[in-house]
């Protein structure tokens, strides 16, 4: 831990490309005449999806000089989370979303070349962003982006690694900003084995290992040097692993109309189950609770849960479950 001081509470960071979002309600980007603009990425929903739940986060990242680098300057602002931002040349990354009523919409992100993808090195510069941190968020977004955006990020894992900061990994895989498959599993294989959580996917769990079935996802990774993996099996909840044990998450059963960051608050669930001391079964149940609950509502910032919220859903499901017997399963 590298808290300021012994009773200061579990502060983290996340570091990656935010993207300025345009939403239409219509089927498709094709037939698409009017959108609703809004703040969106990986790593800054898992921040807001952390202080939502009670978690003092920093989000690090590198905005465009344009208009949208302004429009996320002013978002990130209001959040309550500690943004930690440079503003450099290049454009500022976007995402254009369409439908989603049967819970996957239509998207299409511009990525290339960014304000970020050319300069994310230059917001390690800000101080030490590690001062009073206890735990490092990454995505494999932040490594596929560019190679600049890629050492940067290997640099602050490393730099958390040799303070003793915790780090967890959510894959995240974007296929199309990775030019060389190869190059993509080699680079996931490096940076989960040096985090102690890795949470994967089922679905690129099989891209990256060869295997659907997550007790041998697990284990890989376990082998490697993880301390837990917590498998992500869509509408059918999770499954998170340690040395020895298994634990299932309850399914949280809910109206999803879009899809889009469940996994970002499914790991904003878990970390934050986590610097609250809770155990396994607690955690994945937390970050399946989290993550459904995402997808009941359009947006990528907006649909991340209140604690309110996300309490209420666990105490609703417990019920439930205590009626018809355990919905977890211990496996050793």
């Amino acid at each position: 831990m590298n808290a300021s001081s012994p009773e200061a509470a579990p502060r983290v960071l996340t570091f990656g490309e935010a993207l300025v979002g345009y939403a239409t309600a219509q089927d498709d980007l094709r037939s698409g005449a009017q959108f609703t603009r809004f703040a969106g990425g990986a790593d800054l929903n898992v921040a807001v999806g952390l202080r939502l739940l009670g978690v003092d986060t920093t989000w690090a990242s590198v905005l465009g000089r344009d208009a949208h680098g302004d429009y996320l300057q002013d978002v990130v602002d209001t959040l309550g989370i500690t943004p930690v931002t440079v503003r450099a040349d290049g454009p500022t990354a976007l995402m254009f979303k369409a439908g989603g009523t049967s819970g996957d919409p239509e998207m299409l992100q511009v990525r290339g070349d960014t304000a970020f993808a050319r300069h994310a090195g230059l917001v390690l510069s800000c101080g030490d962003l590690l001062d009073g941190i206890d735990h490092l968020h990454l995505t494999g977004i932040v490594f596929a982006v560019s190679p600049v955006a890629r050492a940067a990020a290997f640099r602050l894992l490393d730099a958390a690694r040799d303070v003793g900061i915790t780090v967890s990994f959510d894959p995240n895989l974007r296929l199309n900003l990775w030019s060389d498959l190869d190059e993509m599993r080699r680079t996931v294989s490096s940076v989960a084995a040096r985090a102690q959580v890795v949470l994967p996917g089922l679905g690129e769990a099989r891209l990256l290992t060869g295997t659907d079935d997550p007790a041998a996802v697990a284990d890989l990774y376990l082998s490697a040097g993880a301390r837990e993996v917590a498998v992500k099996l869509g509408d059918e909840g999770a499954i998170a692993f340690e040395a020895g044990r298994s634990v299932r998450s309850r399914r949280f059963q809910v109206d999803a109309v879009d899809t889009v960051g469940a996994g970002d608050g499914f790991a904003a669930g878990y970390i934050a189950a986590m610097l609250a001391g809770e155990d396994l079964g607690a955690k994945v149940d937390q970050a399946a609770a989290v993550g459904a609950l995402v997808t009941t509502s359009r947006g990528d910032l907006a649909a991340m849960p209140t604690r309110a919220h996300v309490d209420a859903l666990l105490t609703r499901t417990a019920a439930r479950s205590h009626e018809g017997g355990p919905a977890n399963a211990d496996r050793h």
